[in-house]
């Protein structure tokens, strides 16, 4: 899967984790106005298996910042509805593309795997209003989290064939200059990861048993300290990292 964004709007992918959080309220906009659900509350700690999907973009050198796709998981131990520990996984696509005519790299797209340990503290830990009903509960119990762990990238790059005169990313293969790994590409590679997590969790009242399934948005921004996340390093000076971000929702099974 693969979508095409303007210069003007690559910015503006940071708006789809707000579009997640809208389409996951239809799932329980019905019971908004309705007391919570009586099975709700009866299993409020303990371990907690999700998976779904979610949507990639990668923030690296590129002018344009298509959509990739990606599996995640998440094995999770919660004390309490507000606060827990965990493991997120994730495989999927990164995915980058130059639309201004100027980089010796065209494309580059990253089959990446990736783990992290992470910790996440909910809003209901600070404060203890009664919820009413879905609305005020998924906004009790909206989390942030961070997390460290690894990803492991495997990138494909094309090659501009047509790269003008005025280019600004030169053939990183270039003899004439030093770059580290040799000549400024490491395709594939494993690097630290550091996350930032903001979610929240919404009730599947009286589903598969007594309060045993939610549904969990989730936005997730990465940083990765390397130069080579998207495969290469444009010169020998260049200091710029590696970033992507995530959203994705997913089912969550309580044991």
């Amino acid at each position: 899967m693969k979508i095409r964004l303007s210069k003007c709007s690559k910015y503006k992918i940071f708006i789809l984790s707000v579009v997640v959080f809208a389409c996951s309220q239809v799932l329980f906009v019905s019971t908004a106005n309705a007391q919570i659900d009586f099975y709700y509350g009866k299993n409020p700690k303990g371990l907690r298996i999700g998976g779904g999907v979610g949507f990639t973009s990668l923030f690296t050198h590129y002018s344009s910042y298509p959509i990739g796709l990606s599996v995640v998981g998440d094995l999770d131990y919660a004390f309490n509805p507000y606060f827990s520990i965990g493991v997120n996984s994730q495989i999927g696509k990164l995915q980058g593309t130059d639309n201004t005519g100027k980089f010796f790299y065209q494309t580059s797209t990253d089959s990446y795997m990736a783990a992290s340990f992470n910790i996440k503290a909910g809003l209901g830990l600070i404060t203890d209003f009664n919820a009413k009903n879905g609305f005020q509960d998924a906004l009790k119990r909206l989390y942030m989290g961070f997390g460290m762990g690894v990803i492991k990238t495997n990138n494909v790059i094309t090659t501009n064939t047509n790269v003008s005169t005025t280019t600004v990313y030169d053939d990183p293969d270039n003899k004439t200059t030093s770059y580290t790994p040799p000549n400024g590409v490491q395709q594939k590679g494993t690097f630290t990861t550091y996350s930032m997590y903001v979610g929240t969790y919404i009730d599947l009242p009286g589903v598969w048993g007594t309060d045993k399934l939610e549904i969990c948005p989730n936005y997730q921004f990465n940083y990765v300290p390397t130069y080579y996340l998207d495969g290469f390093k444009t010169s020998a000076k260049s200091n710029l990292k590696g970033i992507y971000i995530i959203n994705s929702i997913s089912i969550r099974y309580k044991f």
